[in-house]
Formats: C-alpha cells, sequence, structure tokens
C-alpha cells in the first residue's frame, strides 16, 4: 500500500509538472510572439513615418518647383538662353515628383496616396494632376518652343498657375498627406499599446497562475527536502547529525555568555521486550508517544534529538544542577506516569551531565551515555548524574544483545 502511494503521488506530482511546463511554455511562446508584433509594429511605425516625411517632402518641393519653373520660364522668354537647361531640369524633377506621389516607387516614396489624396488629385472641380500636367506642358513648350506655338500665350498660363491655380491645390496637397500620416501613426500607436497591454497582462497572468505556485511549490519541495535532512521521519525531532551540529553551536554560544548548560541522555527501558513481544507497529508507537512527552515538557529553547533506536537525547541551556534535575525528573515521573491508548506503557533511563569549559558535544553524549548505563545497572527507570569514575564501571558495549539491559548502551562516538 505504501508503495503504491508513492507511485500514486508520484505520477500526480509529474502531472503536475508537466503542466506547469507546457503553461510555462506557451506563456514564454506567447511572450515571444507578442514582443515579435511589437517590434514588427515599431518598425512599421518608424517605416511609415519615413515614408510621410518623403512624401510630405516631395509634396511641399512641388510648390517651390513651380515658382522655379515660372521664374526661369520668364527669363529665357526675356532671351537670357541660360535660364534653358535649368527649365528642363526643374520641369523634369517636378513631372517625376508628380508621378512619385501618385504612383509612389520613386524618391524613396514606397506606395501610392490614401484615398483622400487620390480624390484630390484626380476628383473634384479642380483636380490637382490635371492643373499640374497642364503646367508642365506649357513650361516645356516655352523651354522648347515649336514652329506656330503661342509662347507668350504659354509664359501667361504658366505664371498664372504659378501665382494663382497651383499654390493652394500643393498647399492642400500637403495638408492631407500630413493628415495620412498623422492618421496612420495613431492606428499603428494603437495597435502598440494593445500588444502592450496584452503582453504586461500576459506577464502578470505568468506570475499569478504560473511562477506563483511553481515557487510555492519549489519552497514546498525545499521545505520538505530541509525537514528530511535534518528531522528524524518517525518521531519529528531532530536527526543525529543535525541535532550534534546544532548542539555543539549551543555549547560554544553558553560558554560566552557563561551560561550553564546540561546534556540529557534519555534511554527507553525494556524497548527490545516491547519490540520482541508486541511487534515493531507498538515500539514505534511507543517511540513517537516518547517524542510527544518530551516536546510538551521541556522549553522550546531546548534542543531535542533522536540519537537513534530508542536513544534520544536533550541539551538544556541555562539550566544548573538542580535545574536539571528537576527537568529530567519531571521526564522520567511523565513517562512513567502516562498511560497510552495506542502504545504500550514504558519507562526510561536518563542520563545528566553538566558541561565542563573543555568539553565537546561529543564528551558530554558519552558522559550523559554512561550516566545511563548507571542508571540501567541500578533498577532502571532512573535518573543519574554523570561523575569521574561513572565511565569506568561502564560493561563492554550491545546493550542490546541477548538480554535487554544487561549489558551498557552503545556510546555516543561522534
Amino acid at each position: 500500500m505504501i508503495n503504491y502511494d508513492r507511485g500514486i503521488r508520484g505520477d500526480a506530482e509529474r502531472l503536475v509538472a508537466r503542466r506547469f511546463t507546457l503553461a510555462y511554455v506557451l506563456a514564454v511562446a506567447l511572450i515571444a510572439l507578442l514582443s515579435a508584433i511589437s517590434h514588427g509594429v515599431l518598425d512599421i511605425v518608424i517605416s511609415q513615418q519615413r515614408d510621410s516625411a518623403n512624401v510630405i517632402t516631395v509634396a511641399g518641393h512641388q510648390r517651390m518647383l513651380s515658382q522655379r519653373i515660372a521664374l526661369l520660364s520668364s527669363d529665357l522668354s526675356a532671351g537670357d538662353k541660360s535660364a534653358r537647361e535649368p527649365l528642363t531640369d526643374a520641369i523634369n524633377l517636378m513631372e517625376r515628383s508628380q508621378n512619385a506621389l501618385i504612383h509612389g516607387g520613386d524618391l524613396d516614396i514606397v506606395g501610392p496616396p490614401s484615398e483622400d489624396a487620390y480624390a484630390l488629385y484626380f476628383q473634384g472641380d479642380d483636380p490637382l494632376d490635371p492643373a499640374v500636367r497642364q503646367f508642365l506642358a506649357q513650361a516645356r513648350l516655352i523651354a522648347h518652343p515649336e514652329r506656330g506655338q503661342d509662347v507668350a500665350l504659354a509664359l501667361r498660363h504658366v505664371r498664372l498657375s504659378a501665382r494663382d491655380t497651383l499654390p493652394p491645390l500643393l498647399d492642400n496637397a500637403v495638408t492631407v498627406f500630413a493628415a495620412q500620416a498623422n492618421d496612420r501613426i495613431t492606428w499603428l500607436q494603437r495597435a502598440q499599446r494593445v500588444i502592450l497591454t496584452v503582453l504586461f497582462a500576459t506577464l502578470a497572468a505568468e506570475a499569478i497562475l504560473i511562477f506563483r505556485p511553481l515557487v510555492l511549490r519549489l519552497g514546498g519541495y525545499i521545505s520538505g527536502l530541509t525537514e528530511l535532512a535534518t528531522r528524524d521521519s518517525l518521531t519529528g525531532l531532530y536527526n543525529r547529525r543535525y541535532f550534534l551540529e546544532i548542539a555543539q553551536q549551543m555549547l560554544l554560544m553558553s560558554r560566552r555568555g557563561t551560561s550553564p548548560t546540561a546534556v540529557l541522555a534519555l534511554d527507553l527501558d525494556n524497548f527490545k521486550r516491547i519490540n520482541d513481544t508486541l511487534g515493531h507497529r507498538a515500539g514505534d508507537a511507543a517511540l513517537r508517544r516518547f517524542s510527544e512527552i518530551v516536546r510538551s515538557t521541556v522549553r522550546r529553547s531546548d534542543l531535542i534529538g533522536r540519537m537513534g533506536g530508542e536513544e534520544f537525547a536533550i541539551v538544556l541551556s541555562g539550566v544548573d544542577r538542580h535545574a536539571a534535575r528537576i527537568v529530567a525528573e519531571k521526564l522520567r515521573r511523565s513517562f512513567e506516569a502516562d498511560k497510552p491508548k495506542d502504545s504500550p506503557p514504558f519507562t526510561a533511563s536518563i542520563g545528566v551531565v553538566l558541561a565542563g569549559e573543555t568539553d565537546t558535544i561529543s564528551d558530554l553524549l558519552n558522559h550523559a551515555d554512561a550516566a545511563v548505563y548507571l542508571a540501567k545497572q541500578n533498577g532502571r527507570n532512573r535518573v543519574e548524574f554523570y561523575t569521574h569514575g561513572t565511565e569506568a564501571r561502564r560493561a563492554p558495549q550491545n546493550r542490546d544483545a541477548s538480554e535487554p539491559d544487561a549489558a551498557p548502551g552503545k556510546s555516543v562516538n561522534v
């Protein structure tokens, strides 16, 4: 049943991990997609802005060209032959600009104008494109007159167009192109805001729905691993390794503050007999009950650990010999008086030692263990203090070999 439950938990954990991974990959993919779209929109905004600037520049340049053509036409008609070539160049540039504004693909103008701009050029009572074409045709006639053509009439048309007809139409074109550019930029900016809003919402949702549960679950795993590394799985007390580490630190701190420290070693009496007669389940229940009594009796600041089997240790900080005896006797009486329903009754032998100036936690645990052996020899269910010479009275190890308490318990070696 235990293996079956672990298998179910393992499958559930793997399923949750796959879901988190899938959700994370989808969220990252969505963020990448939105980032790419945002970057693309930004590129379009920049391109549109550049194209609009080119359109407005070329459209604005048309008015200047019309004035230049009119001036050069007057000079050429007055007999200045040097005005012919620049006049021809100005006519060709204005025509090229007109074609680029209408069709795109030249002078860094990418595409054709908007519907409003197209209507300005070709629709209405005074369309711009026919007026420009007529103006250019008359100017070209002045630059390259043919026999029988009225150059004076052409010059008059060019002057009137450059002065009265074309300027307002060309100004309208610039206004329309500027409005078109602003509309495009506004729309693209709104699109980018929407994309950024979705991107930030996705990041927030990812943080709340993915990373927060992931961090919480990871924190739970870390807490679980910490518990496994520091706690005894049966009793919930500190395990031997962690107990020794913390106990040594407590001992050093107590010496710095000149505070007395006592170490208690506790051993359940006749524990092997409980296991042999009632089974290991009963023995485990007795150990759990033992740890519950210890935890409820000593202070929260005291250190409790399971050293192995039925052997336990406690570090009492800030207690002298008298206080240590009171605590040890209180524990012994609590074990003796306890009549648990779910575990067999038990007693405990307790050894107590006071820390000296040069003792290590290893020394103190060995001394306390020697005092436990003395309590066993003197009838069990007793409290004994370690004194010099107690160690010499210990018999060989393997206390639980054939008789439950006929020989001394295992010495605590660090």
